[in-house]
């Protein structure tokens, strides 16, 4: 879970809209088919089988869960908090709730603009779990709602889409030789769109990629004491962003591309992760080619386990 919604690389992106009412419309109906599929049983805090994944510090994963989360960015363009809280309705949903309040520079002219973004909701659905081969793929809807300031979010407009999202450790790989030092990788993908259900027929794509190495993994399943207490919970990772607005649901805007390095400890009951986020082309607004991103995540339900109740 993160409340890292398409862009917190970019707070200032416009997330414009679905072309039509009719396409937004299948969309939902696909997505709405396919959670109506058997389910399976998902465990929370992003555990499969051995394999415990990260929160991305970009985007979402796809762990149904009871977490709360904040997000901080800060670049010589933009400061942005970003707040999240998910709810598991279920062993395998969950409803998650986010938005944010950014500070942006006025490009030169002097001031700045502050203010609340939309606010978005997801309800995430997890469809298939493998635990032999610690894997995870998750639907989710996704519904945003215009009550941010309209100096930050979109022009008013309610937008809807959907994201994929998927989760796989490496732990399959055989124990033995030069691969068992590749177990405790692990790779988690998302990819979604969203778009206005009125006005200007535009929406834009989204993709976050993620790379991660667990040192407890390596210390607990392919060789014993190979790394010293106080790092075992360390996970370093690099994780790769993509998005692009589609005007008038055509590409006539350039991918925005970005590349984050960074390092997360992974604790019982919560995360704290860190890293630089650079613009790997010509997209980003002046004084944004770097930034530093965090991300704290609490699993409350943890530390009150009364708040764990699932009404269904």
């Amino acid at each position: 879970m993160g409340a890292k919604l398409f862009s917190l690389f970019s707070p200032c992106r416009r997330i414009a809209g679905v072309a039509r009412l009719p396409r937004a419309l299948r969309i939902l109906l696909s997505v709405a088919m396919i959670t109506l599929l058997p389910r399976a049983s998902a465990r929370a805090h992003g555990i499969v089988g051995d394999r415990i994944f990260l929160s991305p510090i970009v985007g979402n994963d796809a762990f149904p869960d009871n977490a709360l989360d904040l997000s901080v960015r800060r670049s010589d363009y933009a400061f942005s908090l970003l707040p999240a809280l998910e709810k598991q309705l279920s062993d395998s949903s969950s409803l998650l709730v986010e938005s944010g309040w950014n500070r942006l520079s006025a490009h030169g002219r002097g001031g700045e603009t502050s203010g609340w973004g939309d606010l978005t909701v997801f309800f995430r659905q997890a469809l298939y779990i493998s635990v032999p081969h610690e894997l995870e793929i998750t639907m989710s809807p996704i519904l945003m709602l215009p009550v941010g300031s309209r100096r930050i979010a979109d022009q008013g407009y309610t937008h809807l889409g959907a994201e994929a999202l998927l989760a796989k450790g490496m732990g399959d790989l055989p124990d033995s030789g030069t691969l068992k030092w590749l177990r405790p990788f692990a790779v988690q993908a998302e990819v979604g769109y969203a778009g206005r259900i009125q006005g200007p027929a535009n929406s834009d794509d989204f993709a976050n990629l993620e790379l991660e190495y667990s040192l407890q993994y390596l210390d607990r399943y392919v060789k014993r004491a190979s790394v010293d207490r106080p790092f075992r919970r360390l996970v370093p990772y690099v994780q790769f962003n993509y998005s692009q607005a589609l005007i008038a649901s055509r590409l006539t805007t350039s991918p925005d591309f970005r590349l984050v390095p960074g390092m997360a400890y992974l604790g019982d009951d919560f995360l704290f992760s860190v890293g630089p986020q650079i613009a790997l082309n010509g997209t980003y607004q002046g004084g944004d080619r770097v930034a530093v991103l965090g991300l704290v995540e609490i699993f409350y339900d943890d530390i009150f386990p009364a708040l764990g109740w699932k009404p269904f």
